[in-house]
């Protein structure tokens, strides 16, 4: 079994969502990447410091703005300044990690955008069961934020091992359009599998109004509910566009 996949559509170590040319220095970074709990979190923006199973992940409001039509990754839209998107984060942590720490600095950005999906923040097999509910409760609590200030969110669906199924989604809205990320997953039977039932799982308990999917359209998934954006980082390394 790999020790090092990610689950809830995040991928494995062994991959590379960076451009061809950055590739090599994305990779090398990405295996000195540490989560350090104490850079992420700032009580006064994100309540208190989170304990396992006993805190709750912040609630979630539905979105209730118009259907997304164009995604663009964070880096990409704050370089550029492209306001006339849904902002995501189903990118390499050490992209966006920058978003976390220092929160304050980017919101006036996430204001003007048409929306914004929220945070991805990786979740390993290999972590503790603490630190993958931390990876959960930061991603609940800075969409939180943001819907605090203003900020049009799309509450993003996340899970790692079937025992964060009872917080991924406690506190996510019912009956709203939510987005679910699939990228990375096709590598490894294990982590397609753990994506089915979270899958599953979560489908049944929020019964959302439409699905933002993002990644590879999955064989039995709800089709009628969602709506689809390809991964532009792989459509780069294939087609070269």
């Amino acid at each position: 079994m790999e020790q090092n996949l990610f689950f809830s559509g995040y991928e494995s170590h062994s991959s590379s969502t960076s451009l061809p040319s950055k590739k090599g220095i994305i990779k090398k970074r990405r295996r000195t990447f540490k989560l350090n709990k104490n850079e992420l979190f700032h009580s006064e923006l994100y309540g208190e410091v989170p304990q396992l199973f006993t805190t709750p992940l912040p609630a979630l409001a539905p979105y209730c703005g118009e259907t997304p039509t164009r995604l663009v990754p964070f880096n990409e839209a704050y370089a550029y300044k492209d306001y006339n998107c849904t902002v995501h984060f189903f990118i390499d942590d050490l992209l966006f990690i920058r978003v976390l720490r220092n929160p304050e600095k980017y919101l006036e950005f996430f204001k003007k955008c048409h929306s914004v999906i929220g945070t991805d923040l990786s979740q390993y097999s290999n972590m503790s069961a603490e630190e993958r509910y931390f990876c959960a409760y930061i991603n609940s609590a800075f969409s939180a934020y943001l819907q605090r200030n203003g900020v049009m969110v799309i509450p993003n669906v996340t899970w790692s091992l079937p025992d964060s199924y009872v917080y991924s989604w406690s506190t996510m809205p019912r009956h709203s359009v939510i987005a679910i990320n699939c990228k990375g997953i096709l590598r490894h039977d294990l982590s397609k599998y753990l994506w089915y039932r979270g899958y599953e799982e979560a489908v049944f308990a929020l019964q959302p109004t439409l699905i933002v999917r993002y990644g590879t359209k999955m064989p039995g998934e709800n089709t009628s509910i969602s709506i689809y954006f390809e991964n532009e980082r792989f459509n780069y390394m294939r087609y070269g566009r």
